[in-house]
Order: C-alpha cells, then sequence, then structure tokens
C-alpha cells in the first residue's frame, strides 16, 4: 500500500473511529428512538397506512373499469329490450266472434308513382271497408269501438269502427311490441318497454309512456299475458306467476295475483259462501288469477294450522281481494268479495272491522261542506289535466246499497244487533231527509 493510501485509509478510520464513539447523551437518545421504531413495528399499524391500499384500490384504472362495467350491467335500462313483431306479407285478426268482426292487412298491396301502399280492411257483421297506408303494417288490435295498426317508423293509426281516421299518427317513443284495444281504450307496449294507454273517443291519456322496468326486475323474467280492463287498466302477467296492474290515478304498480300465494292455500271462508251459485264471479280478477273463487274449500282438509292463525291468512287473502277487484275498478267483483269478507267478520265474530266497513259505507248522516266521502266505489277512471278539471266519470256502486245488502247478513250474529240497529236508525233518517 502506497503512504499516500495508507494515510488516507488512516484518517478514514480515524473519522471512522470517532463517528463510532458518540456521546453517552446522543447513544441514549439512539437507542430510545430505535426502541421506539421496534415498538411501533409490534403494535397496530398507523391510520394512514390501513388507509394506504384503500387509496390505492379506488384509484386504479382497473378497479375504476370494472365497477364502471359492473353498473352498466345492471342497469335495466340497457338490458330490459321486448321482442318487437317483424313485417308480413299479409295477415288477418279476428277481433270478436259476436258480433263478427275481423280486420286483414295486405302491405305494400300496390304502388302509386313508385310508392307502395299498404291496405287496412275491416269486416264487421258483413260490412266492410277499406283504407291505405304509406308504410307497412306490423301488427293491429281493434274492438266493436276502434280499430288500430301500427306500422314501421314507429307509427300508430286509429280508425273508427266505420273506417273514420279519428286521430293523425301517433309517433311512438320506440318500436311496438304489443297493442291492444278493449273499449275506446289503446294500448302500447313498445320494444324499450314502456306502456301507454288512451281513451281515443275522449283524447286523453290514462297512462302515459310508463316503465316496466320496476316489474321486470329479473334478468329472464318475460311478459305472458297481458290484458286491458274495460276501464282502461292495463295489466301484466309475468312468467314468474304474478300480475301487475297499474293504478293510473296513483301512478303505481300494484300485485293483484300471485300463483305462489300462500294466502290463496292456506284460506278457508267455504262457512261463509252463502250458495253454489256464489261461487261464480267472473271478471278482470278472476281471468287474472286464472282459478275460481273457491280457493281454500279444501284448505281445512290440506292443511293442519291453529285456528287462530288461520282466520289471519283468511282475514289477509279475502282483504287483498278486495282491495284488486277495487283497483281494477271490477264492480261485479267487488260487490262479490266485500260481502264474502263482510260475512267472514261476522261469522268469526271481528266487530271492530266490521263497524269500519258499515261506517264508510254509511258515510256522513248530517251533510258538511269540509266532507270528503264518496257516495260511489268502483267508478270510472277519472280524467284531470293541468287545470284540474274532471273531463269523464262513470257511475260505480252507491255505497249505502251495498250496506243495505250487508244488513242482513250482520243481523244474524246476535253479537252485532247493536251495529245492526245503529246503521238501520240512520239509513232511516237519511231515507226520510
Amino acid at each position: 500500500m502506497r503512504p499516500r493510501d495508507l494515510l488516507e485509509s488512516s484518517s478514514d478510520s480515524d473519522e471512522k473511529v470517532h463517528l463510532a464513539k458518540p456521546s453517552s447523551l446522543s447513544k441514549r437518545k439512539l437507542e430510545l428512538e430505535v426502541e421506539t421504531v421496534e415498538k411501533k413495528k409490534k403494535g397496530r399499524p398507523r391510520k394512514d397506512s390501513r388507509l394506504l391500499p384503500m387509496s390505492l384500490s379506488v384509484q386504479s384504472p382497473a378497479a375504476l373499469s370494472a365497477e364502471k362495467e359492473a353498473m352498466c350491467l345492471s342497469a335495466p335500462a340497457l338490458a330490459l329490450k321486448l321482442p318487437i313483431p317483424g313485417p308480413q306479407r299479409a295477415f288477418t285478426l279476428q277481433v270478436s266472434s259476436d258480433p263478427s268482426m275481423y280486420i286483414e292487412v295486405e302491405n305494400e298491396a300496390t304502388a302509386v308513382g313508385g310508392i307502395r301502399l299498404s291496405r287496412l280492411k275491416c269486416n264487421r257483421e258483413g260490412k266492410e271497408w277499406e283504407t291505405v297506408l304509406t308504410s307497412r303494417v306490423l301488427t293491429a288490435a281493434g274492438s266493436c269501438d276502434v280499430v288500430c295498426v301500427a306500422c314501421e317508423k314507429r307509427m300508430l293509426s286509429v280508425f273508427s269502427t266505420c273506417g273514420r281516421r279519428l286521430l293523425p299518427p301517433i309517433l311512438l317513443p320506440s318500436p311496438i311490441s304489443t297493442l291492444h284495444c278493449t273499449g275506446p281504450y289503446v294500448m302500447a307496449l313498445t320494444a324499450a318497454a314502456t306502456l301507454s294507454v288512451w281513451d281515443v273517443h275522449r283524447q286523453v291519456v290514462v297512462v302515459k309512456e310508463e316503465s316496466l322496468h320496476s316489474i321486470l326486475s329479473g334478468s329472464d323474467m318475460t311478459v305472458s299475458q297481458i290484458l286491458l280492463t274495460q276501464h282502461g287498466i292495463p295489466v301484466m302477467n309475468l312468467s314468474d306467476g304474478k300480475a301487475y296492474c297499474f293504478n293510473p290515478s296513483l301512478s303505481t304498480w300494484n300485485l293483484v295475483s300471485d300463483k305462489q300465494d300462500s294466502l290463496a292455500q292456506c284460506a278457508d271462508f267455504r262457512n261463509s259462501l252463502p250458495s253454489q251459485d256464489a261461487m261464480l264471479c267472473s271478471g278482470p280478477l278472476a281471468i287474472i288469477q286464472g282459478r275460481t273463487s273457491n280457493s281454500g274449500r279444501q284448505a281445512a282438509r290440506l292443511f293442519s294450522v291453529p285456528h287462530v292463525v288461520q282466520q289471519e291468512t283468511t282475514l289477509a287473502y279475502l282483504e287483498n281481494q278486495v282491495a284488486a277487484a277495487l283497483t281494477l275498478q271490477s264492480s261485479h267483483e267487488y260487490r262479490h268479495w266485500l260481502l264474502l269478507y263482510a260475512r267472514y267478520l261476522v261469522n268469526e265474530g271481528f266487530e271492530y272491522r266490521l263497524r269500519e266497513i258499515c261506517k264508510d259505507l254509511l258515510g256522513p248522516v248530517h251533510c258538511s261542506t269540509g266532507s270528503q266521502w264518496e257516495s260511489t266505489v268502483v267508478v270510472g277512471a277519472s280524467f284531470i289535466l293541468a287545470t284540474r278539471s274532471i273531463l269523464h266519470f262513470t257511475k260505480g256502486l252507491r255505497k249505502r246499497e251495498l250496506l243495505k245488502e250487508l244488513l242482513p247478513v250482520i243481523g244474524q250474529n246476535l253479537r252485532f244487533q247493536r251495529l245492526f240497529t245503529e246503521c238501520q236508525e240512520q239509513l232511516d233518517i237519511l231515507r226520510d231527509k
């Protein structure tokens, strides 16, 4: 080793030795720092260290992409699309058998000046009319009041039963999927799962582009049957056995039937049926549920449940039926289920609920300007514009007439003699006015 190297090496060694011999105060300080680091390593991690992985995962491009993709896949508006009918060369549709009425469509039947025209024919009891359209017809529907056709380019045309166009073509928000007519009501269900119902005679909207996304929540859910009642209430039967109707007054979808409903299987009201003829009740509710009103007739033999539980299930089932018939505006079925429900309350001794029904049907004996009581129930749809003026109102069942039908049933139970007397006296006062 050269002297210079030796010198430099010695100098470095001296410096190192000097650094390796700190003062006692510095040495104690260093030991405390080492102990502190060791204690922190053994203890709980700091808060910022716990947040660090979360911060990184949120800011990760891969995570953001996956989250965005999941949101897109879960959005029902992107996934839901109903089938649309394809154009046919020609087709025939029977509207009704009594009276005999059918529709014939022939697409591109003739050409005028290079423009192909489609022909629509309607035959009702031997009387025939026809008209032409500039687009191909995809689907058609009709009733004893109107005939309507959905064409390409999202156009919907409505005609009277004599062939007169009732209004200019309606531009639908998306291509047509299903078209229905009942009386003056026309219902259009589009491929984007939006539903509209119009009263074409009065030219007012009953249901305005209502989405089906809330009831078609499942990925494999489909619409198996569609019904449009005589009051313009649309009903959707789904593939899972549930049926929903849209309530125009509340703008809500209401569950009116469920084939898996355990209440219908456990309910037992056979002792409240007055006769076999009372079992025969037809209407939209019976059509939707696909069964007659003898549900629970054999429940006592099929199910062994405590009497209290069977009472609760029977009450719940009957109340569901009354409410469903009311929402569907089915007056015949509402009367049937209300009388059956009241008879069950009398037989089982439920005075509290029975008194509430009687009070609602009776209404105020002395008229007051602030009274909100309606004298009728199950009335036709009321169409209210922005000015809040009622354009259409049909008569329904008179509540006090229903109460008169209930009184003989109430009088059969001695426990309710006081209620019977009160209602009878109030009706007598109203009659004498």
